[in-house]
């Protein structure tokens, strides 16, 4: 599996990225990878299919001037930190959707257990520690490809969190967001540098998948400039 490191880059770009890897692995032209990466700026994501009057604290977000991008994955809202998350991708072949989010969770478990915790794999798509949830994630399919994306939490800023909204029967049901989340530097009770947790996502991974380094393809970078439109657009971004 190819492995690509690389820094922050706003939300429009790393979307399109994603979805230009899951179309070229799913047609056999790109290799299954593993990337690392970041949002940057702080920004909310959002999952294709939820309505942003429902799940975004609007007056919240133009507050704290942070942008909000709609993912072409499912799930929840996520809260992804620049200075406190490593965001990560698989993109695979010939994998269901519930192996990819299950060879994830693995890793990702793998990889808590560098800082002496015990994470867990909780279906569909978090991991957990101590019950609080510290990794998301969500994915697509095309074809045969499958691609996988998520957050590691290991130092966000909890209260920038005030930008998602839940719905009320859910918010009862389950809890406010803060209530359910936590980040590897508040369990361990001191600060969790990236350089910590990028070393241990590589050995998380690293049990599961065998890496190689590995850059993107000029097809990649030219196809993931075009389809940047897509994550600037408000009629994709306030589609619901």
């Amino acid at each position: 599996m190819r492995l690509i490191i690389e820094e922050g880059s706003p939300g429009s770009r790393q979307m399109a990225l994603d979805e230009v890897m899951l179309v070229l692995v799913s047609r056999g032209i790109s290799e299954e990878t593993l990337r690392l990466w970041n949002f940057s700026p702080t920004t909310l994501s959002l999952g294709r299919f939820l309505a942003v009057n429902d799940w975004v604290n609007t007056e919240k977000l133009r507050e704290l001037k942070l942008p909000l991008i709609r993912r072409f994955t499912g799930g929840g809202p996520a809260l992804h930190d620049e200075r406190g998350e490593i965001t990560w991708t698989i993109a695979l072949r010939n994998a269901d959707m519930m192996k990819a989010y299950e060879l994830a969770g693995k890793a990702l478990v793998r990889a808590i257990g560098e800082f002496g915790l015990r994470g867990e794999f909780t279906p569909i798509n978090d991991v957990v520690v101590e019950g609080k949830k510290v990794v998301g994630m969500a994915g697509a399919q095309s074809g045969n490809g499958v691609i996988v994306h998520g957050t590691f939490m290991f130092s966000t800023d909890l209260s920038l969190m005030s930008v998602i909204k839940v719905p009320k029967p859910k918010e009862l049901a389950r809890g406010s967001p803060t209530s359910r989340v936590s980040t590897i530097s508040l369990i361990l009770g001191r600060e969790v540098t990236r350089d910590e947790v990028l070393e241990a996502l590589l050995k998380g991974f690293s049990s599961v998948f065998s890496l190689k380094d590995g850059e993107l393809s000029d097809l990649e970078i030219d196809l993931a400039k075009r389809f940047e439109y897509k994550y600037t657009n408000d009629k994709w971004t306030y589609v619901r």
